[in-house]
């Protein structure tokens, strides 16, 4: 009975150092792994040896010398649970078997973070470029609605005049702007970018500060007189005859004076082209 108990026991602190062990490797706890793996190893040597300790010292308090085995009787089958390398062996193969365990899951772990991390990475990459993006976008819709805006035109000519530095500087940027953007790398769309903006906002103030100024003053009066021409002619509660008229005016007074950008001379015509086909077919 008391072998049946000592192996019972062995076993369960066999089983408890082996889960002992692994929980410390898990938590990274390896000084309390090896504590927990040292006192195993102890309670098992002591716990394969209960019955002969026990033997030794009912013989030692009985005051006679504690029995020899006698050297030629053969080892019980018996023996082999009562000798003490059988649990230590148990023992060491579950800690291998966890460490092993142990390394297998680490090494899926690890290569689950690095997916986890590229993915994060990617992510961040999206979002950042995204915001690139929009910012490259609000000086491409601010740009276009000055080009698309023939008043606009007309009050600020100097940032459709290639020969204005600030306007060469806007039209270099945005190049330079539009083929980062069609390319992979952040690092050079986001200056790029950066400065598009800045040169986005030295041409159109030097534009609204110049005005016409940088005309003659006959052309500047005959600007003057084109806009307010162009402001009739896209004015929709007007005649129709008016209107055409007008944009002819317009059109007849800016020649060899400033040109307008193509945008701008398509919006005015697709707003006057309506009166022009009616009376094509009047």
């Amino acid at each position: 009975m008391v072998d049946w108990v000592t192996r019972i026991a062995a076993m369960v602190v066999g089983f408890g150092t082996v889960f002992g062990v692994m929980a410390g490797a898990v938590r990274r706890e390896y000084g309390q792994a090896v504590a927990r793996l040292l006192a195993g190893v102890l309670a098992l040597v002591v716990l394969s040896n209960f019955g002969s300790l026990s033997d030794w010292f009912e013989d030692a308090l009985g005051g006679g010398p504690p029995p020899k085995p006698a050297a030629d009787s053969p080892k019980s089958s018996d023996d082999l649970f009562g000798n003490v390398w059988f649990p230590v062996a148990v023992a060491a193969g579950g800690i291998a078997v966890s460490f092993g365990g142990f390394g297998l899951w680490s090494v899926i772990q690890r290569r689950r973070a690095r997916k986890a991390a590229r993915r994060a990475a990617d992510t961040a990459a999206q979002e950042r470029r995204r915001a690139i993006e929009a910012e490259h976008d609000e000086v491409l819709d601010a740009h276009a609605a000055y080009l698309c805006d023939v008043l606009a035109v007309l009050d600020r000519p100097a940032l459709d005049d290639v020969t204005v530095p600030q306007t060469a500087a806007l039209l270099h940027a945005l190049d330079t702007a539009a083929d980062a953007r069609r390319g992979d790398d952040l690092n050079l769309y986001r200056p790029a970018v950066s400065q598009l903006k800045t040169a986005w906002r030295a041409a159109d103030e030097h534009a609204r500060k110049t005005g016409l100024r940088h005309l003659p003053r006959q052309e500047r009066a005959t600007v003057t007189r084109a806009r307010g021409l162009l402001e009739i002619a896209l004015d929709g509660n007007g005649g129709e005859h008016e209107r055409l008229a007008a944009y002819a005016k317009a059109r007849e007074l800016l020649d060899g004076v400033l040109t307008l950008p193509r945008q701008a001379a398509a919006a005015v015509e697709t707003r006057t082209r309506p009166a022009l086909a009616k009376d094509a077919t009047a």
